[in-house]
């Protein structure tokens, strides 16, 4: 029959356990994974969401960009682009394009023959 002692011994080895494992992930996640994601040479530019699992995405590998088509089951190349024949137009920050509202009443008031008033 197991006492009350027991009970505490096996608690205690519990919490430590637990413990150690928080220890060794944070310790991990600050090391970078030990360097498995720097090494790879691939590097991802931009992922467009098409539907529930599906994407297109832009990787570039070597001097190549490769225009993937990623769905739960699959990866299809769709297209292998020259590093000079591709670029993205990057958003400045400050740059942001105005939002559905401003766009929204800016096409609704060209339409009205309105001019642009800002309220």
């Amino acid at each position: 029959m197991l006492n009350f002692w027991d009970y505490v011994q096996a608690i205690v080895i519990i919490g430590a356990v637990i413990l150690a494992a928080y220890y060794v992930t944070r310790l991990v996640a600050k090391t970078g994974g030990g360097g498995f994601r720097r090494s790879t040479g691939i590097k991802l530019i931009a992922s467009q969401p098409l539907g529930r699992d599906k994407s297109v995405t832009i990787v570039e590998i070597g001097e190549f960009d490769y225009i993937l088509g990623v769905s739960a089951q699959r990866v299809d190349l769709l297209d292998k682009l020259p590093k000079s024949e591709f670029s993205l137009k990057k958003e400045e920050p400050g740059q942001a394009a105005p939002g559905f509202g401003a766009s929204f009443r800016e096409e609704l008031n060209k339409r009205l023959g309105r001019s642009d008033k800002n309220d």
